[in-house]
């Protein structure tokens, strides 16, 4: 499973495979997954009474990526595609697996990022993310992102890592063997697609919302932490910023902007930059619980001096 790929074709050429496999057999193709065939899932029903399960399903179509790989507005992270058999599977149109299928063209036509909620919402927040960098808005000029996914196989809804020193109990694997496998599916593969494109897309970024990146960049030694801001419960209605070496001008512009709830305190919120071979990914999400949607426009102040700062780095 641990597979490097020396180039994107071999990336692409490896999904094509995978998936003639995954026709002739949905279920021994997951069990060949090392790390994802461990996944504990659970169903279990909700508040509002609806069941729910986080199990993952081997017979619904796997996403690895979606987007067009050689022209997009910038790249994602994602966990998991949202997709399941059991708890409704409307509006997904399957490919014809014939002889000719071909992953990657599957992949740009990316037609949930009309329709699916929470791309629609990513969708206002990468406008405004370009905007704010004086760049045209994608959606204008209909160009999609690059989603690449953690895991490829769908399900419901998403069960949380928690990424330890040791071990990942949920997938009940060594951490550094799970690290490895990202390297390879995840991180040179988003490190090739940058620089073979590096005229496709104005904007040399990733985005990603959910407290299991910012883990998984914390617990791998190839990624660097230039700036964190957090304000959480723990922080005492106060926005912490890190590391100590930051400019305190920029310090005191972030906290001067951070907006207040509806309970007149600062909004709990974290944001953070890294750096991993001079690709910058730029990681958010609520720390305490919560859905993890984009920023509000109420921190568009903030990440204008977010991007205000790393603007001559991302379009460089």
């Amino acid at each position: 499973m641990n597979t490097e790929f020396n180039c994107i074709e071999d990336y692409l050429n490896h999904w094509d495979e995978f998936f003639k496999k995954w026709k002739k057999s949905p279920e021994a193709t997951f069990d060949e997954d090392v790390i994802w065939r461990k996944h504990e899932g659970k169903e279990w029903v909700n508040k509002k009474g609806e069941k729910c399960s986080n199990e993952l399903e081997p017979d619904v179509f796997p996403q690895p990526f979606l987007g067009n790989i050689k022209n997009y507005s910038v790249i994602t992270l994602n966990l998991n595609p949202s997709r399941s058999k059991k708890y409704g599977y409307e509006n997904f149109m399957e490919p014809d697996l014939n002889s000719k299928f071909k992953y990657e063209k599957y992949a740009a036509r990316f037609t949930s990022y009309n329709t699916h909620l929470f791309w629609k919402d990513q969708k206002i927040w990468i406008d405004r993310i370009f905007k704010l960098l004086g760049e045209e808005k994608p959606s204008e000029k209909k160009i999609k992102p690059f989603a690449i996914e953690i895991c490829p196989w769908g399900s419901k809804s998403w069960l949380d890592l928690k990424i330890k020193k040791e071990r990942i109990k949920q997938i009940d694997i060594p951490t550094n063997f799970f690290l490895k496998y990202l390297d390879n599916y995840v991180f040179n593969i988003i490190e090739k697609v940058i620089q073979k494109n590096i005229f496709r897309s104005k904007i040399k970024i990733v985005l990603c919302i959910g407290k299991i990146y910012y883990d998984i960049f914390n617990h791998n030694s190839d990624f660097e932490k230039l700036s964190e801001f957090t304000k959480s419960r723990k922080t005492n209605n106060e926005v912490v910023a890190e590391p100590e070496t930051l400019d305190q001008n920029f310090i005191s512009k972030i906290k001067e902007n951070w907006p207040l709830n509806k309970n007149n305190v600062l909004t709990n919120r974290s944001f953070s930059f890294w750096k991993r071979n001079n690709t910058l990914y730029y990681n958010v999400f609520s720390p305490n619980g919560g859905k993890n949607n984009p920023p509000g426009k109420d921190f568009k102040k903030v990440e204008k001096e977010f991007f205000r700062i790393y603007k001559l780095y991302l379009t460089k």
